[in-house]
């Protein structure tokens, strides 16, 4: 297995993944180690069927593998899932991206790479035409598309070869929710565990883009019996709380990767405000290895829960609000 340290990626990032020698077994390319593994504005950008040019936040990513040396426990044609593979002893449910979004699904043979990722305590393997690059994406340049697109969060402008085109960035959630099903039963079964909070009325201040997770956590406020203010950006929730007394807010929960602005940005207004000294932070997100939560935690972060574990959540919120 082929292994690139910090400095190896970063020429990577420069030259194309699709310059790389393709006889190599496996790309170990992208290690959550490496620095860039570290930064929420980081994008892998790949291929569909449609030869359209799609985004995968690289921290979601632990490496990329050659799709035709991968092993398959193959379901029966037509659905959602290819099958289950095993990579490096951990039974991997893999999908097929074009499925998933509805595009012309092609022939086995022209799809190249498998990009495995993790989803709040799940692996998967997601399989795709080919990659073209890692990029940097500022949540300034994305234009939420979620009205347009259930399955895009957003979209974007990268350059391509010198050539500007057009980027959709899927909602990660979204394929979560559509792989996993279960997860979202399980959780409306959680709630009943979860007693309502009742010794304050304060009011919990919660950002995500995600309408997917939106809903789900409005049926979470709901039951614990929570007040509560959404936001679909950090920019929208750092406007908004102007308007809140401070001794009404009782928690902060923002997730990391959003458009217009993300919740690292969040993170450093709330703490360089004085008067929210007291209120914790939770920041809810998939995106969270061991050197991000460190980080996070610098950066003013109480409790960091993966997406969706709505009980998780749930505890967060009973312990930390004020």
């Amino acid at each position: 297995m082929t292994t690139y340290n910090t400095d190896e990626l970063e020429d990577i990032t420069k030259m194309g993944l699709t310059d790389i020698d393709e006889d190599e077994d496996e790309l170990d390319i992208i290690k959550l180690v490496s620095t860039n593994a570290n930064d929420t504005s980081q994008y892998l950008i790949f291929v569909g069927s449609d030869n359209q040019y799609y985004a995968k936040n690289v921290s979601k990513i632990e490496e990329l593998l050659v799709y035709s040396d991968l092993k398959i426990a193959r379901n029966p044609e037509g659905g959602l899932i290819i099958g289950t593979a095993d990579v490096r002893g951990n039974m991997t449910t893999i999908v097929n991206f074009d499925r998933w979004f509805g595009n012309k699904v092609l022939d086995d043979s022209e799809y190249e790479l498998v990009i495995l990722a993790h989803y709040g305590g799940h692996k998967m393997g997601i399989v795709v035409k080919k990659v073209e690059y890692i990029v940097n994406i500022p949540a300034e340049t994305m234009i939420d598309n979620s009205e347009n697109n259930e399955k895009t969060s957003f979209i974007t402008k990268v350059l391509i070869s010198g050539k500007e085109e057009l980027c959709s960035i899927f909602d990660s959630d979204k394929m979560l929710l559509d792989v996993f099903d279960k997860i979202d039963t399980d959780s409306r079964l959680h709630f009943k565990d979860l007693k309502s909070i009742d010794r304050t009325t304060k009011k919990v201040i919660f950002a995500d883009d995600s309408r997917f997770i939106r809903k789900m956590v409005v049926e979470l406020f709901h039951a614990l019996n929570v007040n509560y203010v959404m936001y679909t950006n950090g920019k929208e929730l750092i406007d908004g709380i102007k308007n809140i007394p401070d001794d009404e807010i009782g928690l902060f929960i923002t997730d990391l990767e959003m458009p217009v602005m993300g919740g690292r940005e969040v993170m450093k207004f709330i703490r360089d405000n004085k008067s929210y000294d007291s209120i914790k932070i939770i920041v809810h997100t998939n995106m969270s290895n061991d050197s991000m939560k460190e980080n996070l935690a610098t950066a003013g972060a109480d409790k960091i829960i993966g997406k969706v574990n709505m009980l998780k959540l749930g505890e967060a919120i009973h312990e930390l609000i004020i």
